[in-house]
């Protein structure tokens, strides 16, 4: 596994909270046929200066994020920001693996052999 740091490290001692993102750039395949493609996923991983804690969270920027919640738009270290993006890609997983099994059974209504079965 390889992060990328877009905005390198930041500076030492200064209080920052991380989030871990998966991200795909625009690549001009041929511009003179106008044609364009998307780079291969990469981690990347982000820093934000907090401007002031508060014992539920911290502000940066103008957003206040929410340190107690369970789910995190940044976390405290970079591991938790790791694990917090792993277990949103596993939740989204799970919702369009079920999305898809609907939508697979609703097409088999479709089917004049499709015998429906109460389980």
């Amino acid at each position: 596994m390889k992060l990328h740091y877009p905005w390198g490290k930041p500076p030492e001692a200064m209080d920052v909270l991380w989030r871990c993102e998966a991200k795909r750039y625009s690549v001009v395949i041929d511009p003179d046929a106008d044609r364009y493609g998307v780079s291969p996923p990469r981690l990347e991983m982000h820093w934000y200066q907090v401007n002031r804690r508060t014992p539920k969270g911290a502000w940066i920027g103008g957003k206040f994020v929410r340190l107690t919640a369970h789910k995190k738009w940044a976390c405290n270290t970079e591991d938790d920001a790791l694990e917090s993006f792993k277990a949103s890609k596993r939740r989204q997983i799970a919702i369009l693996s079920g999305n898809l099994q609907r939508a697979e059974r609703e097409l088999a209504l479709t089917d004049p052999n499709y015998v429906e079965l109460y389980l």
